[in-house]
């Protein structure tokens, strides 16, 4: 199978139609501990996913996994380079606010 699903034990990854949804179509769960949004710079690249797949009209299941498949495709490597690049930054102002919220 090619996708795996990041799991960060957020409540609505965890509902019971979620679960039986990834079991029924085989996806694959990397467990991931449940930290601080600041940390995780895959959240913000879930966003950009969420913004370009408002742009498509899915009529089907099979058209909305084109869509998300073409959607993931797209996104340019300089949009993930950033993500990481960004990883330091967030890391000192997580400890600058004592772990208190950032701007991230």
């Amino acid at each position: 199978n090619e996708w795996t699903f990041q799991h960060d034990n957020d409540p609505k990854h965890r509902a019971a139609i979620v679960n039986n949804w990834l079991n029924r179509n085989g996806i694959e769960r990397l467990e991931w501990p449940s930290f601080s949004p600041d940390l995780k710079p895959i959240e913000h690249l879930w966003d950009e996913i969420e913004r370009r797949m408002k742009k498509e009209q899915p009529k089907n299941e099979k058209e909305l996994k084109e869509s998300l498949t073409r959607v993931w495709k797209e996104v340019e490597k300089k949009v993930l380079k950033k993500l990481v690049d960004s990883v330091p930054n967030r890391l000192n102002e997580v400890i600058r606010m004592k772990g208190g919220p950032t701007r991230y």
